[in-house]
């Protein structure tokens, strides 16, 4: 099975561009806390390498990557040349996705919280049961009579 690796976060250097890929670093931290007896990681430092078409979809430039925060999905490596890698390691990026940003977050979640209060407004099917069953009863009670008057002429 293939080691997998996933960095949030945005670029902590710039862009540098190469024949068929680019490549940027980032950083990371490890948990705020490690398991009972174990040390807590320390921050890492990655160098993600990212074809030039998957970086180009992204719509991220030289200027935008250091503001934007992405999540990178990848496997780590160790076969680059240092020159090209100043990271502690190195990542070959697989996918490369733009994270919203927390004001984007806010909205979507306001938004998301008006559109229950629309649903609420709609009748629900035990109100459109209970509904029908009136109906029903309504019907049965002003057909009775008519069942009456047809037993009394029988008679």
């Amino acid at each position: 099975m293939p080691h997998k690796i996933t960095l949030t976060g945005s670029a902590t250097g710039p862009l540098r561009e190469y024949d068929r890929y680019v490549a940027f670093d980032m950083r990371e931290k490890g948990s705020p806390s490690a398991p009972k007896g174990l040390k807590k990681s320390t921050f890492i430092s990655y160098t993600v390498f990212v074809a030039k078409k998957a970086f180009n979809k992204t719509g991220l430039t030289k200027k935008s990557i250091m503001h934007e925060k992405i999540l990178i999905q990848g496997e780590p490596t160790l076969d680059i040349p240092i020159d090209e890698c100043p990271g502690e390691v190195g990542v070959i990026c697989f996918q490369i996705t733009v994270l919203p940003n927390k004001n984007d977050k806010e909205k979507n979640e306001s938004d998301a919280k008006k559109e229950p209060k629309q649903e609420a407004s709609t009748p629900s099917e035990a109100q459109k049961n209970t509904e029908s069953t009136k109906q029903e009863e309504e019907q049965a009670s002003t057909s009775q009579p008519v069942a009456k008057e047809e037993k009394r002429r029988k008679k």
